[in-house]
């Protein structure tokens, strides 16, 4: 009986090494961790520095990170699409381009943990985490008081569950748009810091603050406020002391920090145009770790180059040299910044340009938000990252790592209908959807490179052709473009002849344009027109046009015609964004005017990434007697092509917003002329239909913008 029961316990025993070991993988050996009286880390602060260990010593660097988003195509960020095996191929990309630190908003599944961990088991380079944890934004802008009691619990609840995750802790409940299942992958080893909240919202900072008076001080075992400390800033405080208290439960201390921006920064604008751009300050400095709390705390900020605009006015910062010489009214701030986060790290925690079609903004230096091909992407990230540097800053965490479809900006949203139905196409005006390193791009492969080659369109199911003796036409498309083919007989010569195109997506129209005698066989809502390689533009009849009619008509912020809302009246208008409303500097006393960009003057390249000739903005390459094209979907007027959607011409509604409705399909015809716009030969019209999607395919592909930065890390270490 003794025998049968040691052998029980036995069985028991292995069996239950057995499940450790599967639950718990093992850890780095001691030389990665330091422990001291029972408390682990692998990072800390000291001074102005953040510090990791290895080998037995702590080390202090420069980390270059990288944000990862939540998502893939065809779904919202709620949906925690990215799967295993991407966050495997995700990392193996990041260690080949040289980054040691990478950071995420949220909790994320547990395979996410599970595969950060398999990679640094295998890998040459350890991959650092970096935390966040989302505030409940929502409810903080709805609310504007974070002490509701319905918040800071929510809050609070998050804090520890993010915790639970990192460590591989058990269980997280299911709950709509977040994470949840068993988490037994323990990270903490991996993990560099945490950061808290996302970008607080100033009119929720003040109105928590003069709804809380009483509150202005906190005081706990691991941090405590300043006497000189608002009551928002002693709310965030104490979340720092749930976290804290999360970790020594669990026997570790990392470096902990919340999310800040130039909104609620603790400087003094006085150029901004913009009240709630310098409302209140959030001070990193009014918050300390106390002695107990020995890995520390660092200030992270989310620094753009275009915004605010008093980077763009302020005068201090646009007279600052950097150490090269050069004016850089960007690392100028950075140096104001730093010198105010005195005795402390100092990380910029976001910060980037996007490769995108469209434009939101200007910037200084022509860091503008869109517009860049991924040469100048990469270029200007560069540029920031030794900004970052030369301020003093820690780290550098790029924003992002991969182009992210569901995203939206200001000055394309209106146009984007359905809202709900964004992740099922990419729009390329939206300067929000393209900040990545990595291209996430329709198709399982790039349907049409413009480079003058057939074979792709060989390879393609196209629409056509519509064809003449003369002018051979054919048109395909995928969740970006549409693309069109046309051939000759002989090569183009904009010495002697010039292109029009018309589209037309819904009952009315143009049916011809005031510069020529001709006219198209269908009302048009779009013209393209090619005089030159560097002479191309699409346009956009001026009944249809969304620009004039909200800017102009509606908003009274730019001159408006009123022969403009007339149909079928030949005027065909630039195609533009706006990227700021008129404004006033404060402090200098200066009208800045409405400013608007082009979008429809068209780049000529070749948009094959293969060729030394890549221009990622290419719009239209000739090549002999080829030419091809390919337009955003959203310049032809549509605000959903995975189910046909375009807007309605907006005079018929005559409503201060766009509405859509479905086309049935999309005729095109073209017409080259002589360079008296005198009609020489035009294709037939081609009558284009294609099958609505709710799956959209895609592929990745590293950008320009990947390698420039995988040499400029390499020369850095």
């Amino acid at each position: 009986m003794k025998k049968y029961n040691i052998t029980i316990l036995m069985f028991m025993c292995l069996a239950a090494l057995l499940l450790t070991s599967c639950s718990r993988p093992e850890l780095p050996g001691n030389n990665e961790i330091s422990s001291q009286n029972g408390m682990q880390m692998v990072s800390r602060v000291e001074g102005e520095n953040i510090f990791v260990y290895a080998n037995d010593e702590w080390n202090k660097k420069f980390y270059f990170g990288v944000n990862l988003g939540a998502t893939t195509p065809g779904h919202h960020p709620g949906e925690l699409s990215p799967g295993y095996e991407d966050y495997r191929r995700w990392f193996g990309d990041m260690e080949e381009l040289g980054l040691d630190t990478l950071r995420v908003y949220t909790i994320l599944p547990p395979h996410f943990y599970k595969a950060l961990l398999d990679h640094n088991k295998t890998s040459e380079k350890k991959l650092w985490l970096i935390q966040g944890i989302w505030s409940p934004e929502e409810e903080l802008i709805s609310e504007l008081n974070a002490y509701l009691p319905e918040i800071t619990d929510k809050f609070h609840n998050e804090i520890a569950l993010a915790v639970r995750a990192v460590y591989g802790d058990g269980e997280i409940s299911p709950s709509p748009g977040k994470a949840s299942g068993s988490y037994s992958s323990d990270v903490s080893p991996y993990l560099l810091a945490w950061m808290l909240g996302t970008e607080w919202y100033p009119h929720m900072v003040e109105q928590t603050n003069q709804l809380n008076l009483e509150n202005s001080h906190f005081q706990g075992q691991y941090f405590e406020t300043s006497t000189d400390s608002n009551p928002f800033e002693a709310w965030l405080a104490h979340c720092l002391e749930i976290l804290a208290e999360e970790e020594m439960d669990r026997g570790w201390q990392h470096p902990l920090s919340f999310v800040n921006w130039v909104t609620t920064d603790p400087l003094s604008h006085p150029d901004e145009p913009f009240v709630k751009e310098d409302l209140v300050s959030v001070d990193p400095m009014h918050i300390l770790p106390t002695a107990d709390w020995q890995a520390g705390y660092f200030a992270a900020y989310h620094v753009y180059p275009y915004y605010p605009d008093s980077l763009r006015f302020q005068e201090d910062y646009q007279q600052y040299q950097n150490p090269e010489g050069k004016k850089d009214p960007y690392e100028a701030y950075l140096v104001e910044l730093r010198k105010h986060h005195k005795g402390i790290p100092f990380v910029v925690a976001e910060f980037g340009v996007p490769s995108s079609r469209g434009m939101a903004h200007h910037g200084p230096l022509e860091r503008n938000q869109g517009m860049h091909n991924e040469h100048e992407q990469g270029i200007m990230n560069i540029q920031m990252f030794q900004a970052i540097k030369n301020a003093g800053g820690n780290g550098a965490i790029l924003f992002a790592w991969q182009d992210e479809w569901f995203k939206f900006t200001w000055n394309t949203w209106d146009l984007e209908i359905p809202a709900e139905r964004r992740p099922m196409w990419l729009n390329r005006l939206t300067n929000e959807e393209n900040f990545g390193i990595i291209a996430v791009e329709p198709g399982n492969r790039t349907r049409i490179f413009l480079d003058g080659k057939l074979d792709d369109w060989e390879r393609n199911k196209t629409g056509g052709p519509g064809s003449s003796d003369k002018m051979h036409l054919e048109v395909c498309s995928d969740e970006a473009y549409l693309y069109l083919l046309l051939k000759k007989q002989s090569d183009w010569d904009w010495g002697k002849e010039n292109l029009y195109i018309g589209f037309d997506n819904q009952p009315g129209g143009n049916k011809f344009c005031n510069k020529v005698s001709w006219q198209f066989d269908q009302g048009m809502e779009f013209l393209l027109s090619i005089n030159n390689t560097d002479d191309a533009h699409l346009q956009v009849a001026s009944a249809c046009d969304q620009h004039t009619y909200l800017y102009g008509k509606v908003l009274e912020m730019i001159p408006w015609k009123q022969e403009w809302q007339n149909e079928n009246n030949g005027l065909f208008l630039p195609w533009k964004l706006c990227l700021s409303r008129e404004l006033y500097l404060p402090a200098s006393k200066r009208n800045i005017p409405f400013e608007e960009i082009n979008i429809g003057s068209l780049k000529h390249g070749n948009s094959d990434p293969d060729s030394p000739d890549y221009n990622s903005l290419a719009d239209f390459h000739v090549e002999n007697n080829i030419l091809e094209i390919r337009i955003p979907w959203m310049m032809l007027g549509f605000t959903d092509p995975s189910t046909h959607q375009v807007w309605a011409y907006p005079y018929r509604e005559n409503l201060r917003y766009f509405t859509a409705f479905t086309s049935s399909e999309l005729n095109i015809e073209a017409v080259t002329t002589d360079k008296d716009n005198e009609e020489l030969n035009r294709s037939s019209a081609l009558s284009y239909d294609w099958k609505n999607w709710d799956t959209p395919t895609y592929h990745e592909r590293k950008k320009q913008s990947y390698y420039l930065l995988q040499d400029y890390i390499e020369e850095s270490q």
